[in-house]
């Protein structure tokens, strides 16, 4: 469910998603946050390589930029930025990550986009250094959108290591342009990389009831930064290398079961089987 309000003093109108618990609640707001005094204002490398044709119709682009803390600045603030770079529509549900090295975390995420044909839910780990996105809605060809991220460091740990912010759709084929890293310690972008593809070898449990709620372990390689679908629906839940563990949303009949990662979308070999 979203809830739309204004807040006094804002000229820009907020959206408010309402999470599950454990959830950061996500605000969008259309006016700039305050900048700190560094700033990385170059494209990554992923964002200046989005005119190549890419290789699938539906295709999400993703970079990041900010003013990061570094030196004697402890604060600072970045966006996660994606593009709808395909020649077709970006269909369905578009996952992304943002995972913030020791000493550096986040409270959340801020998000705001007209016209208002979507959801965007946001889930943060309990040490604030993991974030994940699911924007769910049609996004045309050249949609370009971004989520904004305030930053705070731990006194004592240096400012070091890299922000790595990713993106996966399960329409989308291409596994360029899915991850964006910035190298806090040397103060510039990373080159482009590319997640190895997912595979999926079984599901702990394959039956639970219509209502969802069912613990569900996925099993398989390279399923980091992953989102599963059950039956097309996003599960919550979280995703290693190896493993990801989900509850079910509520559902009915026999449903496939998908992992989407930034290197592309793996099927696992049964399905998940609602019971009446």
């Amino acid at each position: 469910m979203i809830t739309r309000l204004a807040k006094a003093g804002l000229a820009a109108a907020l959206s408010v998603t309402t999470l599950t618990t454990g959830a950061v609640l996500a605000t969008g707001v259309a006016a700039a946050a305050p900048a700190a005094p560094r700033s990385a204002s170059a494209q990554s490398p992923a964002a200046q390589s989005t005119s190549a044709q890419s290789t699938s119709a539906q295709h999400v682009t993703v970079s990041q930029n900010g003013n990061y803390p570094g030196g004697f600045f402890t604060t600072g603030n970045m966006s996660a930025s994606w593009v709808s770079a395909g020649t077709a529509d970006l269909t369905g549900p578009t996952h992304f990550t943002v995972d913030l090295p020791p000493g550096v975390t986040t409270d959340g995420a801020m998000f705001y986009s007209t016209p208002y044909d979507y959801t965007f839910t946001t889930t943060l780990s309990p040490d604030g250094r993991h974030l994940e996105a699911v924007l769910t809605g049609t996004r045309v060809v050249g949609k370009s959108e971004f989520m904004k991220l305030n930053l705070r460091t731990t006194p004592g740990v240096p400012i070091v290591g890299v922000i790595t912010v990713t993106a996966g759709n399960p329409n989308d084929t291409d596994p360029t342009d899915h991850v964006s890293r910035y190298d806090l310690g040397s103060h510039s972008y990373l080159p482009a990389t590319v997640q190895a593809a997912p595979t999926v070898s079984g599901l702990d449990t394959t039956t639970g009831p219509g209502t969802g709620g069912t613990a569900v372990t996925v099993s398989g390689s390279n399923l980091a930064h992953g989102m599963v679908l059950v039956g097309g629906v996003p599960a919550a839940g979280s995703c290693t290398d190896t493993a990801c563990t989900v509850t079910t949303p509520g559902g009915s009949d026999s449903a496939p079961v998908a992992v989407v990662t930034p290197g592309g979308t793996a099927t696992a070999p049964a399905t998940f089987d609602y019971m009446a």
